[in-house]
């Protein structure tokens, strides 16, 4: 069963490098904190991990762009030349300030002559100069509007300079880039492959999914299986960490191993068990990551808002937490105590063939890699603009 792809492919450089006749593609999810790199086999209808791996690298969120750029560079060429990995097709992802997502109805046109049109007809709706983006675009369906036939569309735009810092870091090292994504439509992908890969009904509800990395956190809403709202917020796992940092006066080092190891206190029982065994630490933690979870919280509430004023029979029943920040412990219940919703941590994995024994150990791996998973799904090819 063919995936239903919900994506922007943003419109590559012609780079000659990219006409190679394309087989087995590589996942690399560029974070500012770590790199997420991995392989999906697919075989009658089966999927197998291939390979993956998480890289941690010197430079971060801070520091020069050039020593970062060289840090990541450094950091996938050792990873592939240690895993002996010959596939050269990548597939990488963008979010953040300088991607815009926007849902549109546009004049009904076919595919061909809407990506003819579309720097004329995107202009209206992208608050950057149209000259300095790639576009890219995915019609959900026909609709009428004041008699007229439109197009309900996904429009995306794509800062050029941040695309091209995409590119330089792949082909540096070694790679050939074939697809840039949308982080936001890779965390839908990946629960499209695991709905497919366990057999589950397609979605006759909507879905939030929060994905929090390390500097930013990507909100996607899914009705019935197809994209509604995309959102990005600067509210993420370096936030946490700086918080904890600042009220346990500690090290960055510190404050991280904190942040993985001491659980949110949610209720007044949990409270008073830290005082009565002394747990200052665990206190100041915990009261600090409060604090940005309800920020967090703020942000995931707007964005369900915003989708449910778009219609007065629309509803949410299920949140989905993943990436990296999403193994702060207790997140999950402080969000469900709030949202009055179900909340989860998602699995990407599910259903995927091969996990070695190492990933089944760590599931908080698998929240990181996320993006990476639907990422995985993708192919040179699969739609066009």
């Amino acid at each position: 069963m063919k995936i239903p792809l919900k994506f922007l492919q943003v419109r590559l450089p012609d780079l000659s490098f990219l006409r190679w006749k394309p087989s087995d593609t590589l996942a690399v999810d560029l974070g500012t904190a770590s790199i997420k790199v991995l392989q999906l086999k697919k075989a009658n209808e089966r999927w197998r991990l291939v390979t993956w791996g998480i890289l941690p690298y010197q430079g971060g969120t801070e520091g020069p762009v050039a020593e970062r750029k060289l840090a990541v560079v450094s950091a996938l060429r050792e990873f592939l030349a240690n895993r002996q990995i010959q596939v050269k097709n990548v597939v990488s992802s963008v979010s953040g300030n300088a991607v815009i997502v926007r849902y549109v109805r546009l004049p009904k046109l076919s595919p061909q002559e809407l990506a003819k049109s579309l720097r004329y007809e995107a202009e209206p709706y992208i608050p950057f100069n149209i000259a300095e983006v790639n576009l890219g675009f995915y019609t959900l369906g026909e609709v009428l509007e004041e008699g007229q036939k439109k197009l309900d569309t996904i429009l995306v735009a794509a800062k050029k300079e941040v695309v091209d810092q995409r590119l330089d870091i792949l082909v540096e090292a070694g790679l050939r880039p074939i697809i840039i994504d949308v982080d936001a439509f890779a965390l839908e992908n990946a629960y499209e492959l695991t709905r497919q890969l366990t057999s589950s009904p397609k979605p006759q509800e909507t879905l939030v999914f929060v994905n929090i990395g390390a500097s930013v956190t990507n909100m996607s809403i899914m009705e019935h299986g197809v994209s509604k709202v995309v959102r990005d917020v600067f509210i993420a796992g370096t936030t946490f960490t700086k918080a904890v940092q600042r009220q346990c006066q500690v090290d960055p080092k510190t404050a991280e191993e904190l942040k993985r190891s001491i659980a949110l206190l949610l209720s007044p029982a949990e409270r008073e068990a830290a005082v009565a065994q002394d747990q200052k630490q665990a206190l100041q933690a915990s009261t600090a990551m409060l604090g940005v979870a309800k920020d967090l919280l703020a942000e995931v509430q707007r964005s369900i808002d915003f989708y449910l004023a778009q219609g007065s029979d629309r509803s949410v029943q299920r949140v989905f937490l993943t990436g990296g920040g999403a193994n702060v412990r207790n997140l999950d219940g402080y969000f469900a105590q709030e949202l009055k919703l179900p909340v989860e941590v998602f699995d990407p994995f599910q259903g995927i063939e091969g996990i070695p024994p190492e990933l089944e150990a760590h599931p908080e791996w698998h929240a990181q890699l996320t993006v990476a998973v639907g990422l995985a799904s993708r192919h040179e090819g699969d739609a066009k603009l």
